[in-house]
């Protein structure tokens, strides 16, 4: 199976490398389709890595950043065509809706957001209702989303850890002023470079993977908690 998913991971590396968005979208789908990887597989083990190992020179950055911009568009393209088989593997778990409503969002001037789209399709697949609302997104607008759609859980993404400081004020905010009981998730990389538990952000729980987000689901939908 390792085998296999470095196999993947190379075909699709390489069709990035050719900016070839149908060409990378129909292998995704194909696997997808086959059964030979569930979504979560396809996020993590392929599409994630296959970004990650994009590098540009710091010197070459405002000439070459382009190509990061392109590629990530090519992944995301591939990402809003498998919502028939995210659908599908929540279907087959029979829990849709079980455990509640998130919505996901990033703090103000943190532009990477595909990381929380993965993870809305995880959400969905674990029995959440998810409504993603994206990147850039100010405080008063991260309020004022929580006030109108009354979620059950907030996950609040972060890659980076300069955002930090400002997540505590926004968790501080929702704690304080509209969200009593919900719960507050936050995920992304600048977590795991601080050392940092979820409690010293005033969050519940910090969710980077399928398999985190999926045991949140169940204990809500079992627990009601």
């Amino acid at each position: 199976m390792a085998e296999d998913i470095n196999g993947y991971f190379k075909a699709v590396s390489q069709r990035l490398a050719r900016f070839d968005r149908d060409a990378t979208v129909e292998f995704c789908l194909g696997l997808l389709e086959d059964g030979k990887v569930t979504v979560a597989v396809l996020y993590e083990q392929i599409l994630a890595p296959a970004l990650n190992a994009i590098t540009i020179a710091r010197a070459d950055e405002d000439r070459l950043i382009w190509q990061e911009h392109a590629m990530t568009s090519i992944v995301r393209s591939v990402i809003e065509c498998a919502r028939p088989y995210v659908l599908k593997e929540r279907d087959a778990l029979g829990n849709a809706g079980k455990a509640g409503r998130v919505i996901l969002v990033c703090p103000e001037d943190e532009y990477h957001e595909l990381g929380i789209r993965m993870g809305a399709d995880f959400y969905t697949i674990a029995g959440f209702e998810a409504l993603f609302i994206g990147a850039n997104t100010p405080r008063v607008n991260i309020l004022s989303a929580v006030e109108q759609l009354k979620p059950d859980v907030v996950n609040i993404g972060v890659s980076n850890f300069l955002h930090l400081v400002a997540l505590k004020k926004i968790i501080a905010a929702l704690r304080d002023d509209l969200a009593p009981g919900i719960a507050i998730t936050v995920s992304g990389s600048a977590f795991s470079r601080t050392g940092m538990d979820a409690a010293e952000f005033g969050a519940d729980n910090i969710l980077n993977t399928f398999e985190d987000i999926a045991a949140f689901g169940r204990n809500r939908y079992e627990t009601g908690i």
